[in-house]
Formats: structure tokens, sequence, C-alpha cells
């Protein structure tokens, strides 16, 4: 698995990343479940290049996008960001997701020098909220009932995690998630 900023990537990979978000597996657990056109993908990677407070990266397997993993609502002031993940429906279930996770984790508390990382999911969601939770995240909240899926209210269940906790939980993590990668 490589990470690598979505706009380093070819223009023909950019757009394929279109292809994974409009997965119907992968759509249903996003707060906006629409087919996404050419043309509003084009918009958000146009709106990336001078963003300050998103940062974006494609998952790359065998030089092919497989997924995206950001960060959003980076706060420098208080080094603290949002962060969310979609993987290929079909790698999902089978650790690249943990992988991605220890990834993330490493750089938002790495490179990107954040004190703080905040996630949202879906409650129709358990096993990402369940996973996100053996990485040492907590769950700080509920907004129940916050968006419309299929004519039904959901809640989105709030998780976040610190530095200092990351920090605690990542020998515990480590030798799981190397595993599931193939290196032990």
């Amino acid at each position: 698995m490589n990470v690598v900023p979505i706009l380093e990537l070819p223009v023909d990979q950019q757009a394929y990343v279109r292809h994974l978000r409009n997965q119907p597996g992968v759509r249903t657990f996003m707060y906006t479940d629409h087919e996404i056109s050419e043309a509003e993908h084009q918009n958000w990677l146009e709106g990336l290049r001078n963003s300050s407070r998103q940062q974006v990266y494609a998952v790359v397997i065998q030089n092919a996008p497989v997924g995206v993993v950001s960060l959003s609502a980076i706060n420098t002031a208080h080094g603290t960001a949002d962060w969310a993940f979609y993987l290929d429906t079909s790698l999902q279930g089978k650790g690249l997701g943990s992988q991605v996770e220890m990834w993330m984790l490493d750089h938002a508390f790495g490179a990107a020098g954040l004190e703080k990382l905040n996630c949202e999911v879906l409650e129709t969601n358990p096993a990402v909220i369940k996973m996100h939770q053996k990485f040492g995240f907590v769950i700080e909240g509920v907004r129940r009932q916050n968006i419309v899926r299929d004519g039904r209210r959901i809640g989105v269940v709030l998780l976040g995690i610190t530095k200092g906790e990351w920090d605690a939980q990542r020998p515990k993590v480590l030798s799981a998630v190397e595993r599931l990668a193939g290196r032990r």
C-alpha cells in the first residue's frame, strides 16, 4: 500500500477515484449518497488545489488507486482535524482499512502536527465504529437522527482521539496491523 496526494496522481487516476466513490457500497456510508458527476468531481479536485483546510490522499496498490483517505476541517491554531476514508468495495473487510487507519493516525500526529483527530461515522456502519475504537478512538457523542437515508433519519456517531491516546495505543495495534499487511 502506498498513500499519495490525490493531486499528484495522473489525471486518469484522479478521474478513476470518482468511480470508487460512486460504488453503491461506498455511497451508502457517506453523508451524501448521490452519484457524483464528472463535473462535480472536477470541481472538488479544483477546490483542493488551494485549500489549507484539506489534505486528500489516494490509497494506491500496484499503481492503481483503490481508495481515498483525507483530513478536513484542519485547524492549525487548535491542532485539530476531521478524517475519513473509503476503499474499493472489493477490498473492504480484508485488513486494508486497518492499514489506512494506522497510516492516517501516524500522519496526523506526525507530519500533520495535530494534537486531536475527529471522525464521524453513520450509526448504520457499526463495523467501522468498532474498528476506530480498536485504534483508541473514543465515542464522544451521537448526533441523533442527523441525516436522512432512504426516507428515515439516522444518527451520526462522533469519535475522537488525542495524540497522547494514540501514542499509548499504537504499540498495542502495531503487530495486528502488520500481520494484516502480511509483514509478519
